[in-house]
């Protein structure tokens, strides 16, 4: 199992613009492995995926797995054709970066309802096919309208029905949506290729969603309970923290934590 975190834009905890590279050296040194590549980020930083390539190995890092925006649910065919479109884009980037894992996100989150659901299942199949025809497998997680319980995942993944179609794991998001974050770790552990590690706190002060950031270790996620789980089920891919929550969830004291917890302690 391997320590990553997830590199989605050039913010650091306080919002602003900061030095990622210089961050990604220092998180090395405390232990993180690997990195979590997104295609927007890395158009917006002017990187191209060989560029990234070498800057990762110069740093002493691996590239973890690839994340393209898409958008599979729209009623409009043009753009669900689009992201497949992107999606072979990002099996391009995989076979340059030498990883066997693409990660979808978008499309689920503003989408609601029976038929958007059929139409998510009919193009994550049809990206699942371009998956397994590339050798990699293809991933989304629990977020958004439609897929953001274990009961809605698992639903979706019948309708799928591709060997190649996996999960990432989001504990934070779990909770969330009002879901026991460690049951649908035993429910959903078959199918998880990758863990987005972030976590949460009650706030009753902050509404719709009644929950505050905090550090990995604390809150209402138990990411050692939940990494059991999943090495039971044979899981041996990359935990990643998820660097969302701004002071709030402390991100040098969030990754230190989840190296022990990679690590069995």
């Amino acid at each position: 199992m391997r320590i990553g975190i997830m590199l989605m834009n050039d913010r650091g905890p306080d919002g602003k613009p900061w030095d990622w590279r210089a961050a990604l050296g220092r998180w090395q040194t405390c232990g993180l492995q690997a990195v979590d590549l997104f295609d927007r980020m890395l158009a917006a930083a002017g990187e191209s995926v060989s560029g990234m390539a070498r800057l990762l190995d110069g740093l002493g890092l691996a590239p973890g797995i690839y994340c393209v925006p898409t958008d599979l649910v729209s009623p409009d065919p043009a753009p669900r054709q689009a992201s497949l479109d992107t999606v072979r884009r990002g099996i391009d980037a995989c076979a340059e970066l030498g990883i066997r894992q693409l990660f979808s996100h978008g499309g689920q989150h503003n989408n609601a309802g029976e038929e958007a659901l059929k139409r998510y299942a009919d193009g994550l199949a049809r990206a699942a096919d371009l998956a397994t025809a590339a050798g990699i497998t293809f991933s989304i997680e629990n977020a958004g309208r439609l897929c953001h319980t274990d009961d809605e995942l698992l639903r979706c993944l019948a309708l799928v029905g591709r060997p190649a179609m996996r999960l990432t794991f989001d504990g934070g998001n779990f909770v969330l949506a009002g879901c026991d974050p460690q049951r649908a770790a035993e429910r959903l552990a078959p199918w998880v290729t990758h863990v987005h590690v972030k976590t949460f706190v009650p706030d009753p002060t902050r509404q719709p969603r009644p929950f505050r950031y905090c550090p990995v270790g604390q809150g209402l996620v138990d990411y050692r309970r939940i990494r059991d789980t999943l090495m039971a089920a044979g899981f041996d891919g990359c935990m990643s923290f998820e660097p969302e929550g701004g002071e709030d969830s402390r991100w040098e004291e969030s990754l230190r934590v989840l190296v022990e917890i990679v690590n069995g302690r």
